[in-house]
């Protein structure tokens, strides 16, 4: 697998600096007391129209420092949002999707210098796939042998809810989240992208473009293989805290880990113990799954249901 830069890791820029109006009208203060001693007396009265003069021009000066802190972000990757990010993009020839938000938008840009040259590493055919469409949620590149690429895709598809099944359903909703119009008269849904999909087409055709693929590199476009996984354990708290709010809490986090569902990422037994523990709960009988869940190639593990109970033990 490739890697690129978290940009969660990196330490805040020194040129943005900590803003304090206080600290600014202190300062102007200062400064006019040393040139003018006579009027430090005059500085301690908060009714003094030259009081007001300084609160005036410290406010300006808190305003001022701030645009040179957003300025300062807006050619800065981790901090560029909006129109500076499309800015920032356009270094690397991509602009955003449709309906494309910042951090999918930040997230190509951090492998766009892949895109200067035609597709050859794993990095570059990823950005290649994800610049088809915003329904292209990961992509996972690897070479099964000499001289072909194997590029899967996790893509998503809109449908209608009564077209799934309740398990296509469930994988839906663990990988991509609510629709927009999951509660509207005509409920969509999510499902999982199918070889019959426009949009894999649209990918292959994206990959096998001439000043894309190389000369005598053979390119598979495949689909996501999706494990479903089903979480089931018994909660053991001490009497008195309410069962049922434990298991919501405990489900929420389950599913917060379920968000970070990738390629190639093992689902395994003391995460999901990790999760269901919490402030309340003394201990976790996880009886599903019953061994950690790997995910090679091409395969992500989705956690599609969660089934816990509570029981209240005296120490």
């Amino acid at each position: 697998m490739y890697s690129v830069v978290d940009l969660s890791r990196l330490p805040p820029p020194a040129v943005v600096e900590t803003l304090d109006y206080e600290a600014i009208l202190a300062s102007l203060k200062a400064d006019l007391a040393e040139r003018m001693p006579e009027l430090a007396p005059v500085l301690q009265l908060e009714s003094e129209p030259l009081v007001k003069l300084l609160q005036v021009a410290a406010w300006r000066e808190l305003v001022l420092r701030q645009r040179i802190n957003d300025a300062a972000r807006a050619v800065m990757l981790p901090w560029a949002v909006g129109a500076d990010l499309d800015n920032l993009a356009a270094r690397y020839d991509l602009v955003r999707l449709p309906g494309e938000d910042d951090e999918r938008l930040r997230s190509r840009v951090l492998i766009g210098y892949h895109a200067l040259s035609a597709a050859g590493s794993a990095a570059s055919w990823r950005l290649r796939a994800m610049s088809v469409s915003t329904d292209i949620r990961q992509v996972d590149v690897w070479a099964d042998r000499p001289g072909r690429v194997k590029v899967c895709l996790l893509a998503r598809v809109e449908v209608d809810a009564s077209a799934l099944s309740t398990e296509q359903a469930a994988i839906g909703l663990s990988l991509f989240g609510r629709h927009p119009q999951h509660d509207a008269p005509s409920p969509k849904r999510w499902r999982v992208a199918q070889p019959s999909d426009a949009i894999v087409v649209q990918v292959a055709q994206a990959l096998l473009a001439e000043d894309v693929r190389p000369l005598s590199v053979e390119v598979d476009v495949t689909l996501a293989d999706v494990v479903p996984v089903t979480v089931q354990a018994t909660l053991i708290h001490p009497p008195g805290p309410d069962g049922a709010l434990l298991a919501a809490q405990a489900r929420a986090r389950v599913q917060a880990l379920a968000a970070q569902a990738a390629f190639r990422v093992d689902l395994t037994r003391a995460q999901l113990i990790a999760a269901l523990m919490g402030d309340g709960i003394r201990d976790v009988i996880l009886t599903a799954p019953a061994a950690d869940v790997s995910a090679g190639h091409g395969q992500i593990a989705a956690i599609t249901d969660v089934a816990l109970t509570t029981e209240a033990r005296h120490d």
